[in-house]
C-alpha cells in the first residue's frame, strides 16, 4: 500500500493514474486551494473534503501523516511562455514560487518518492536556475533525480501537451528509473467526440467569419475531406498559444487544452470541444466527469446546469493521465 500526499491536486490526475493501474494506495491528505477543483477531486476519488489541506502556505507540516509518495504539479503561470514570466524565485510570493513550499515539506517528511510536474518554460534561461536549484536541493536531501520533457501525444493521448516531469527516488531504494512512453493505441480527436452536441457549443455566423478570416493565408495544405470537414495542416507563425486561435481536423491530435473552451471545425461548422470532450482528452472517464459536474451543481449552483466554465478550467489545469500512467507503470510495476 502506497501512502500519498497530493499537493496542488487539481482533480487528482496522479490519483486517477494510480487507480487506472490498480496500484493500491491511500491518500493521506490532498492540498487544493480552488474550491471548485476540491469539490471535483472529492467527488471523483470518493474522499471527504476534510482531507483537503487548502492553502499550502498555511500547512502545519508537523501534523502531516507519514507518506511514501509526494506529488506536486505546482502552479506554472509564472514560468509559462504565455504568462508574464514573473518566475518562481523562493520568497517572491509568485504563484510559481509555491514550489518551494513543496520542497519544505519534502525536507521535513523525506518521502521515498517525489514527482514534480511543470511547464517546460521552467527550462528557459530566465527560469532554469529555479529548476536547477530544485534538483540540487533534492540531491542534497538524498534523492536520485530523473527528468524529461514528455509530450502527452507520445503516451497515446488525443492532445499534444508538453510538460517537464521530475521523478525523485531516495538513494536507499534500490531502484533506477527510465522514462518510457508506450502507445498501445493512439487516440485521435474523433475518438473522444460526442455524437450529439448541444447547439450552444457551435459558433454563430459572425464569429465563424471572424475566425476563418483570421486564418486566411496562414494555413498550409488545406483540403476538403470526404466527410466535408476542413483538414488543416500547419499554421504559419501562430500569434498565440491559445487553443481558440487554432483549427484542427477531428482525424488529428489536439494541441494543449487550455482552461477556456477550445474551438474545432466539425461537420462543416465550427464548434468548441464540449466540457466532457475536454475531460476525455485529459484521460478522465465519463463517470469521473459526471461525478464532478453533479457535485459542483449541487454544492455551488443549487442543482442547476451552470458548470461549463469550471469544468473547462479543471481539465485545462490537469495533468494528462496517460503520461502519469506510463511513469507509475515504470516506477511501481515493471
Amino acid at each position: 500500500m502506497i501512502k500519498t500526499l497530493s499537493l496542488f491536486s487539481g482533480i487528482g490526475a496522479f490519483e486517477k493514474a494510480l487507480e487506472s493501474l490498480d496500484i493500491r494506495h491511500e491518500v493521506t491528505s490532498y492540498c487544493e486551494i480552488d474550491k471548485y477543483a476540491s469539490c471535483g477531486y472529492s467527488a471523483i476519488h470518493d474522499i471527504s473534503e476534510e482531507y483537503n489541506l487548502g492553502d499550502i502556505t498555511k500547512v502545519d507540516i508537523s501534523s502531516l501523516k507519514d507518506f511514501d509518495l509526494l506529488t506536486h504539479g505546482s502552479p506554472c503561470q509564472d514560468f509559462s511562455l504565455s504568462g508574464k514570466g514573473r518566475g518562481g524565485n523562493e520568497g517572491t510570493n509568485t504563484r510559481s514560487s509555491l514550489m518551494w513550499n513543496s520542497v519544505e515539506i519534502i525536507k521535513r517528511k523525506t518521502p521515498s518518492y517525489v514527482i514534480w510536474e511543470n511547464v517546460k518554460g521552467v527550462l528557459c534561461k530566465n527560469h532554469k536556475h529555479n529548476f536547477e536549484k530544485y534538483l540540487n536541493t533534492l540531491d542534497e536531501l538524498g534523492y536520485k533525480n530523473y527528468h524529461k520533457v514528455l509530450n502527452s501525444r507520445d503516451s497515446g493521448a488525443p492532445q499534444g501537451r508538453e510538460r517537464i516531469f521530475v521523478v525523485s527516488i531516495k538513494n536507499d531504494i534500490n531502484k533506477n528509473f527510465k522514462f518510457k512512453q508506450r502507445i498501445n493505441e493512439e487516440l485521435k480527436l474523433r475518438d473522444i467526440l460526442e455524437d450529439n452536441v448541444d447547439t450552444k457549443y457551435y459558433l454563430k455566423g459572425n464569429h465563424i467569419k471572424s475566425l476563418t478570416k483570421e486564418f486566411e493565408g496562414r494555413l498550409n495544405n488545406r483540403e476538403a475531406s470526404k466527410l466535408g470537414l476542413i483538414k488543416v495542416g500547419d499554421i504559419k507563425n501562430p500569434k498565440s498559444f491559445q487553443m481558440n486561435n487554432r483549427v484542427f481536423s477531428k482525424d488529428g491530435v489536439s494541441p494543449t487544452l487550455t482552461t477556456t473552451n477550445p474551438v474545432k471545425i466539425v461537420e462543416c461548422r465550427i464548434r468548441s470541444l464540449t466540457p466532457l470532450e475536454s475531460w476525455r482528452a485529459t484521460g478522465f472517464s465519463d463517470e469521473d466527469y459526471w461525478k464532478a459536474r453533479k457535485a459542483l451543481e449541487k454544492k455551488f449552483y443549487k442543482g442547476k446546469d451552470r458548470t461549463d466554465s469550471q469544468m473547462y478550467k479543471m481539465s485545462g489545469n490537469s495533468i494528462v493521465v496517460d503520461v502519469l500512467e506510463d511513469i507509475f507503470r515504470e516506477l511501481f510495476i515493471d
